[in-house]
């Protein structure tokens, strides 16, 4: 029986592999869609069940639930957004709407009452992730880092990253090397 498995949790390419992985070990056919989804020819329910144990295994989960697919999906997509610096270029609305067939209302209403947050701030929790992992890179300036993620200015990263985290990027960034036992002056 072939089937759209939608799995929750995955968030990057080594989300994938893990999956890809294990519907290797339980010689599942499966085709990669998308972040998150598989189109795959499960044999019967006891395969199924063992994929779900094993997915589970890995902190994944089988999503069975419409309105969970739909904010799995969103998910997916703003991860995808961030990771590969679509931001620049369309609004959030407008990149979901480009990937579903519903309005932007009705999938804010879903994912709300899915997630308990709404799409925005899940994506600013998205983006202050992001700002955390360029400042421990160090590769990025603020000013870069600002731009690349589409703030206004650097001070409005600096405010938003101030408001959630309690720190600047600044002393963030010097705090962290500090915890690694690393001199940023060296």
């Amino acid at each position: 029986m072939k089937e759209n498995l939608y799995i929750k949790n995955m968030v990057c390419d080594r989300c994938v592999f893990s999956v890809n992985r294990v519907l290797d070990d339980l010689e599942i056919r499966y085709k990669f869609i998308s972040l998150g989804e598989y189109r795959a020819n499960i044999k019967n329910n006891t395969v199924l069940n063992q994929l779900k144990s094993e997915l589970e295994k890995l902190g994944f989960d089988l999503i069975g639930d419409k309105k969970k697919i739909i904010s799995s999906k969103i998910k997916s997509i703003l991860i995808d957004v961030l990771s590969n610096n679509i931001v620049e270029n369309d609004s959030i609305s407008s990149i979901l709407l480009k990937n579903f067939n519903y309005s932007y209302n009705h999938l804010s209403k879903v994912f709300k009452s899915s997630e308990n947050i709404s799409i925005e701030k899940y994506f600013l929790k998205l983006k202050i992730e992001k700002i955390k992992e360029y400042l421990s890179y160090d590769e990025l300036s603020i000013k870069e880092i600002s731009y690349k993620l589409n703030y206004n200015s650097v001070s409005h990263l600096s405010n938003h990253f101030k408001k959630v985290t309690g720190f600047s990027p600044s002393t963030y960034k010097k705090n962290k090397f500090k915890r690694s036992g690393l001199n940023i002056n060296d």
